[in-house]
C-alpha cells in the first residue's frame, strides 16, 4: 500500500522500505542529517499508514483499556494500552475525545485491522477513517513557529488537540521533542504537508525510530507485544488498578522476569535488537531496540533486564557480533525534552 504521498516522497529521492505492507520512506538524506534536524529546528513525517477510528461507547472503551478514560475531558489526548486476556498488549494507541461517547483514535498500522474486529466484538461502534485522512507529524523545537504560519496552534497545551470539519491537530509525537500531529482530508493535506517542506526537512522511518529511541518511547513488537505486560514493558503509569479491565487479573498474577531498562555503550558500536547483556559471564537481558545517538555520539538501547540487575551505572557487556563491548545500565528517555 501507498500513502497519499508516495508520488511526492519519490519527487524528493526518498529511500522506500516496506512497513507494516506500506511503502514507507526510510530516508530521503540521511537519517543522520534528518534526526539532527528534528533535534535543532524542526522535521516533517508524513504517518498517513497509522489506523484513524471513531468509536463510540465509552463503558466498552473503559473495560478494553488498562488506563482510566472516564475521566479524559474533551479535547484532550491520551497514550493508553488496549490488553488481552492474558495480560499482554494487544496495541498501544492514542485517544481523543470527541464527545461524552464518541473517540477519534490512532492505532498502530500493523493492528488496525485486528483492533477493529477487537472492538466490534466487545460492542464498540467503529468508522474506520483510515483511508480518508492524510496524518503527518511537525516535530522540532522550531514546530511551533512554522505550524502557526498555517494553523491557529500557539495556544493548544501539551496533549490537547482542536479539532473542526475534518480536521484535527494535536501537541503530541514520538520523538520527545515539542511537536503536532496533523490529520486533514486527501487534498488539504497534501497541500499544506508540501507547503511545510519549503520550511522544514522531510524526515523518514529511520529517523523517527533513532529519536523515538532517545526519548525512551516504544514500539510495538519490540517494547510491547502480546506476549509483553505493561510492568515489564515499564509502564505501570499507564495501567489504573483502581478499574477493572480486560487482563487485569492476569497482569496481576504474572511474574516480571525482565523489565526494560536503557543502555549505553561505552566503547564504539552500536546494540541492535536481539543482542545479549552479561554482567561478569552471566546474562542478564536482551535489547529490544538500540540505535547509535548522534547527539549524545553513543550506541544507545532499550533493553529488558533481570529485576535484580536494573541498577543507574551498572557496568554490563553487550555481545556485538561475537564481541563482547562494555556498556552501562542507565535509566530513560536518554534525552529528556518534552
Amino acid at each position: 500500500m501507498k500513502t497519499p504521498l508516495y508520488e511526492l516522497h519519490k519527487s524528493l529521492g526518498a529511500r522506500f522500505i516496506d512497513f507494516a505492507g506500506w511503502q514507507m520512506p526510510l530516508e530521503y538524506s540521511s537519517i543522520k542529517e534528518e534526526s539532527l534536524a528534528v533535534r535543532r529546528d524542526c522535521g516533517l513525517f508524513d504517518i498517513s499508514h497509522m489506523g484513524k477510528l471513531l468509536v463510540e461507547g465509552r463503558e466498552a472503551l473503559e473495560y478494553l483499556t488498562s488506563r482510566k478514560v472516564e475521566g479524559l475531558k474533551k479535547g484532550r489526548v491520551q497514550y493508553n494500552l488496549l490488553m488481552n486476556p492474558a495480560g499482554g498488549i494487544k496495541d498501544d494507541i492514542t485517544i481523543y475525545r470527541l464527545s461524552e461517547d464518541e473517540f477519534f483514535l490512532c492505532v498502530n498500522a500493523a493492528n488496525k485491522e485486528k483492533v477493529i474486529e477487537w472492538f466490534k466484538s466487545h460492542g464498540l461502534r467503529v468508522k474506520d477513517l483510515s483511508h480518508e485522512l492524510v496524518q503527518f507529524a511537525l516535530q522540532g523545537p522550531g514546530a511551533v513557529k512554522v505550524l502557526s504560519k498555517h494553523l491557529p496552534v500557539e495556544d493548544i497545551k501539551y496533549y490537547h488537540f482542536k479539532s473542526k470539519d475534518h480536521l484535527i491537530v494535536s501537541r503530541t509525537g514520538y520523538t520527545g521533542e515539542d511537536g503536532f500531529e496533523v490529520y486533514m482530508p486527501f487534498e488539504a493535506g497534501m497541500e499544506l504537508f508540501e507547503r511545510l517542506l519549503k520550511e522544514c526537512s522531510p524526515c523518514g522511518l529511520g529517523a523517527r525510530d533513532l529519536l523515538r529511541i532517545e526519548a525512551g518511547m516504544p514500539l510495538y513488537g519490540h517494547e510491547i507485544s502480546e506476549e509483553i505486560d505493561p510492568f515489564s514493558a515499564n509502564l505501570d503509569r499507564y495501567v489504573s488498578l483502581e478499574k477493572d479491565f480486560i487482563g487485569k487479573r492476569a497482569l496481576l498474577e504474572r511474574p516480571v522476569r525482565r523489565r526494560l531498562f536503557g543502555l549505553e555503550l561505552l566503547q564504539k558500536g552500536i546494540p541492535r535488537e536481539g543482542y545479549r547483556l552479561f554482567f561478569r559471564n552471566t546474562e542478564i537481558g536482551t535489547v529490544s531496540s538500540g540505535t547509535y545517538s548522534y547527539v549524545l555520539e553513543r550506541g544507545i538501547a532499550i533493553c529488558f533486564v533481570e529485576p535484580p540487575f536494573r541498577k543507574e551505572g551498572l557496568e554490563v557487556e553487550v555481545e556485538v557480533r561475537g564481541k563482547r563491548l562494555k556498556g552501562r545500565l542507565v535509566s530513560y528517555p536518554f534525552l529528556k525534552k518534552v
